[in-house]
């Protein structure tokens, strides 16, 4: 048997964004104006919307057993890690509603990150939304732009291996991943990989390929 990832390219909402979401909220507004962060805004939920409607088409043709869930900013699995998705779903992210449905379904959450890196991350990132004019916002955004870049690397490759080591034969895991990773280029090549193109018949194509039952039907199909 083999080993199966989804791998999701997400865009991350205002929602997700914690204690930082009013300065974030605010910085768009002087950068790109009212309208057209309203306009982003709902982009992103008919994005969240289509990915709720393909996952439920998952769910309902895939063992929830089998899944093991990875998602980004996310240091624990298990039960504590799920308690922390609960309460993101509570709060209205959209991307923690899904993976709690996932949960409740029978998928298992994994510790996809570095605590130590996501720690540095947001420091790095606090400091700079929280500059008090634009200039020393930007210039901070300059210091620190390089060591942003090598540290999405530093968190790809930790992602990347946490998925080797946790997923077994037979598993099908689910990766959400804000869309500026790029994970897939560390990951161990014999796990079958697709990348979300929310086609869902080429999703669920992908799903079958090489299961037991896609076996037997090549064998009484014949060459």
């Amino acid at each position: 048997m083999t080993r199966k990832l989804m791998l999701i390219p997400i865009v991350h909402s205002e929602k997700e964004m914690g204690s930082l979401k009013s300065d974030i909220s605010d910085m768009i507004d002087r950068k790109f104006g009212k309208e057209r962060r309203d306009q982003h805004r709902k982009d992103v939920a008919l994005f969240w919307e289509n990915l709720r409607t393909i996952i439920n088409a998952v769910l309902a043709n895939l063992d929830g057993t089998a899944i093991r869930i990875y998602q980004d900013g996310i240091p624990i699995g298990g039960e504590i890690g799920a308690k922390l998705v609960a309460m993101g779903a509570h709060d209205g992210v959209p991307n923690h509603q899904i993976v709690l449905s996932i949960i409740e379904h029978g998928g298992v959450l994994e510790k996809t990150e570095s605590p130590a890196l996501l720690k540095e991350e947001y420091e790095i990132i606090k400091a700079v939304v929280n500059a008090k004019t634009d200039p020393e916002r930007e210039a901070l955004s300059e210091k620190h732009k390089h060591r942003l870049y090598e540290l999405t690397i530093e968190r790809d490759k930790y992602i990347a291996r946490q998925i080797d080591e946790s997923l077994r034969d037979g598993q099908y895991g689910m990766l959400f991943i804000g869309a500026t990773h790029d994970v897939m280029q560390y990951m161990n090549p014999n796990i079958d990989l697709f990348v979300c193109n929310f086609v869902l018949d080429d999703i669920l194509a992908w799903l079958k390929r090489g299961s037991a039952d896609e076996v037997v039907a090549q064998a009484v199909k014949g060459p």
